[in-house]
């Protein structure tokens, strides 16, 4: 089990880094930088998946179906949820006030950051961190202990792994562990309910494409490398989300409790149908 985390987490890291610097290349060899945005995705998806498979098939002797990776298939409320999610933390944060501005970016720049934005944050990222979080580790600590270590436990590691890299004063600190947990307990609620990752990938991926991407940054002060900006009104670490940004904000910590709340709903209900069919 100790194997299995520990090389689904290593093999984040190194797809991803291996990916980036390919697609890095192709850049630098003259591929239009558009196109290196879907090669990098596409690589760090693919590197990622038969990684994955590689652990499941080697070490777990277990099926991809087994660990939450089904063949492709989508649940129409997760679909309406992954654009609801963003639009409902978006209403919050301009109901709170703050003004909007668009960077002159060029067209063809405004395509380049939308190119990074859905195929390389939102469909790569969202699917190879949910394949990995909720998929293997998740799976594999449920059956080694029970359901509530399979959810908390990957949950809180998601949020652990999200402080490398940034520097953050303490209160910044608390405000992302709480967010990154809440979120993590979400995505895992959407694989219990559906019994899929794909579900859990989409809101993560439409949530990434819309809120880091690049496309729009919403914080207390503006963004350059965005194209369109919401300055807060008021500059609340709280409404911010501190040193790391929106994703940690109370916002989005309201928006991570609707829809983990109707995801329980769901799980509830299912559970009430099969005991009473």
């Amino acid at each position: 089990m100790l194997l299995s985390v520990l090389l689904s987490v290593v093999l984040l890291v190194v797809s991803q880094l291996l990916a980036l610097t390919l697609g890095n290349l192709f850049a630098g060899a003259g591929l239009p930088v558009s196109i290196s945005n879907v090669v990098t995705a596409v690589l760090y998806a693919g590197l990622a998946y038969f990684g994955l498979r590689g652990i499941c098939q080697k070490i777990l002797k277990m099926s991809m179906e087994d660990v939450n990776i089904p063949k492709f298939k989508l649940s129409p409320i997760w679909v309406l949820a992954s654009f609801a999610l963003p639009a409902l933390v978006i209403l919050l944060c301009v109901g709170v006030g703050g003004t909007w501005s668009v960077n002159p970016y060029a067209a063809q720049d405004v395509i380049n950051i939308a190119s990074g934005a859905i195929a390389f944050f939102g469909l790569a990222v969202g699917f190879v961190e949910e394949a990995i979080f909720r998929g293997v580790i998740m799976s594999t600590l449920q059956r080694r202990w029970n359901r509530k270590a399979a959810i908390w436990i990957p949950s809180v590691l998601f949020a652990l792994l999200h402080l490398i890299g940034n520097d953050l004063d303490f209160l910044s600190i608390v405000q992302l562990l709480i967010a990154g947990t809440l979120v993590g307990v979400l995505f895992s609620f959407i694989v219990w309910e559906s019994g899929s990752v794909w579900n859990s990938a989409l809101v993560h991926g439409v949530w990434n494409m819309a809120m880091i991407g690049g496309i729009l940054h919403i914080g207390s002060t503006p963004d350059s490398t965005c194209v369109v900006n919401f300055v807060l009104g008021n500059p609340s670490f709280l409404l911010s989300g501190g040193d790391f940004g929106i994703e940690a904000s109370v916002p989005a910590i309201i928006g991570y409790t609707v829809f983990l709340l109707l995801a329980l709903f769901c799980i509830r209900k299912r559970g009430n149908a099969v005991q009473n069919p």
